[in-house]
């Protein structure tokens, strides 16, 4: 019996991480899906192409159609942060890890290193991600301080 607990702990982490995953996916689903409906819904409350095109000369159509073509960028953002976030926590734990190593037993070198190393790939990832996103996108204005998301 007591054999079955480490299987047991490695499919129920597994099972977690797959949950975590899949909630967090389908959720940007929605937002997105529903960022689309509400989109298209607007356009088709237009009768014809000339109050279409009177709507989008108006403010209110300007800041729609600005919010339109920012999504791609939010969306950079958003993943570019999210792998910084990912890379510091890795990091400091391979860190942390790495403390435990050299304070207490040397057991805990192959997950020092496999975290920190990952902290670090992750960093060189989001940096590359962040070079080539200023790349391609030449023209696009720095992101102000209070649309920074954790």
């Amino acid at each position: 019996m007591i054999e079955l607990i480490p299987i047991f702990g490695i499919l129920s982490s597994t099972v977690m991480v797959i949950a975590v995953v899949w909630l967090v996916t389908s959720a940007r689903s929605r937002r997105m899906q529903a960022q689309v409906e509400m989109q298209s819904r607007l356009i088709d409350r237009f009768g014809s192409a000339p109050e279409l095109i009177e709507f989008l000369h108006s403010p209110a159509g300007q800041q729609f159609v600005t919010g339109v073509q920012s999504a791609p960028a939010m969306l950079t953002r958003e993943r570019i942060m999210n792998g910084f976030s990912r890379s510091i926590v890795l990091t400091a734990l391979g860190t942390g890890f790495l403390f435990l190593t050299f304070m207490y037993d040397d057991s805990f070198a192959v997950p020092a290193a496999i975290l920190f190393f990952l902290g670090v790939g992750y960093l060189i990832a989001t940096l590359v991600a962040w070079k080539l996103a200023k790349a391609l996108t030449p023209n696009a204005e720095p992101m102000p301080a209070n649309e920074v998301r954790s």
